[in-house]
């Protein structure tokens, strides 16, 4: 078996892969593991799905538990909501961490033979053949494996290799990030949980702490009529970023304030779509279902893929067999997933904040959506049933 991708994807599949006694080498484009570094969410279903896989302890280390989520309003500093982390965290069986990303691959990759770990293999591309798949890098070597699993995100290469010109759209949404030591902001700036969230007409801000309180991360989205590139890495201007926020409250303005170095991209993502794998090849993670961040669960719906993948692997003595189960299964929930994203967004967004804040006061809308049927998911006893999506996000 072989894993194109050596991201959380693909490193959570190699070590659900090794949980359930399979191996599989694992081709990575970088020079080195690790991620630039934005951070990470993940909800309580897709950490039972890791402890699962013998990472609870391993996450836990890096991971902060998140009080949860206190939302305002961005130009009154008027409180609107509060998401109980804590709460949901009981209710659902396992915590709601938020990690750096470059301690949650450490995390992911901790355990597995690092022979078996393939670094500055850039994929240029595949070959199908009736028993294996040739894979082929830009330094030259060649590979043949069994089976394939694509993980190698948003602008697979196999995915391009299998579909043509099947390229991410631009969403005509745009992300800022900033890191900021802790010690550098005010507590009062992100009171009173530590975890704040401001919305405003277009646009909203994160801020929350990673490292055990030691960084404050700050990642916010922005509806715009300009091209922003896909990536981790574009240097942004904090008096740009500063810009997009106009008449911020006091305490949102303190805390731009404090920005010194930030970077952005523009978000892309796909149509719904089928297109998950065929024959010998599967795809997982952003190379099968690119998604807006507004669920927070870009990441979380990847680690259910590497779990349920393995499991099916196990249970089927033909691999493409087990593909064709694990998407049978796996389609429907996480297209669910992809459409509480995309109404989040809307609402996060909304141009008429009064009626933003009346619909939150009577309980007919939130800022996260209804999520407890995501939350509430059990990959570890139901891997092999298709799962319940509530009417409003199903096809």
């Amino acid at each position: 078996m072989a894993i194109v991708g050596g991201g959380l994807a693909g490193l959570a599949a190699a070590q659900a892969l090794k949980a359930f006694g399979m191996k599989a080498d694992v081709f990575e484009a970088a020079a080195a593991l690790g991620e630039i570094g934005a951070a990470v969410n993940i909800s309580p279903q897709a950490v039972k799905a890791l402890q699962a896989i013998g990472l609870g302890d391993k996450i836990a280390a890096v991971g902060t538990a998140s009080p949860g989520i206190y939302t305002r309003n961005m130009q009154t500093g008027e409180f609107l909501e509060f998401h109980d982390r804590h709460k949901a965290g009981q209710r659902f069986g396992a915590p709601y961490y938020t990690f750096h990303r470059a301690d949650l691959l450490d995390a992911l990759a901790g355990g597995l033979d690092r022979g078996a770990i393939h670094l500055g293999h850039r994929l240029t591309g595949i070959e199908e053949r009736s028993d294996r798949v040739m894979l082929a890098f830009d330094n030259g070597a060649r590979a043949d494996a069994e089976y394939v699993i694509a993980a190698d995100g948003v602008r697979s290469a196999i995915r391009q290799a299998l579909y043509g010109a099947d390229n991410p759209t631009y969403t005509g949404q745009m992300v800022w990030r900033a890191l900021l030591n802790s010690s550098d902001v005010p507590f009062e700036a992100i009171e009173p949980t530590g975890h704040v969230q401001w919305v405003g007409p277009g646009c909203h801000l994160l801020a929350y702490y990673i490292r055990g309180n030691k960084l404050v991360n700050i990642v916010t989205q922005e509806d715009t009529d300009k091209w922003v590139e896909e990536g981790w890495s574009t240097r942004g201007d904090p008096d740009e970023m500063r810009l997009s926020f106009p008449n911020p409250e006091p305490r949102l303005k303190t805390l731009l304030g404090i920005v010194t170095e930030c970077s952005k991209w523009g978000l892309f993502t796909r149509p719904l779509t089928q297109n998950w794998g065929r024959g010998r090849i599967q795809l997982i993670g952003d190379a099968a279902h690119a998604m807006l961040p507004n669920a927070g669960q870009g990441a979380g719906q990847a680690f259910e893929d590497s779990y349920i993948l393995a499991r099916w692997l196990e249970a089927c003595r033909d691999p493409a067999e087990a593909f064709v189960n694990f998407r049978r299964v796996r389609i429907p929930r996480v297209h669910g997933v992809q459409r509480l994203s995309i109404s989040n967004a809307r609402f996060k967004h909304m141009r008429d904040a009064a009626a933003q804040k009346e619909s939150i006061a009577a309980g007919k809308s939130s800022v996260h959506g209804n999520a407890d049927w995501v939350y509430g998911y059990d990959a570890v006893g139901e891997w092999d049933k298709e799962p319940l999506v509530p009417a409003a996000y199903a096809a």
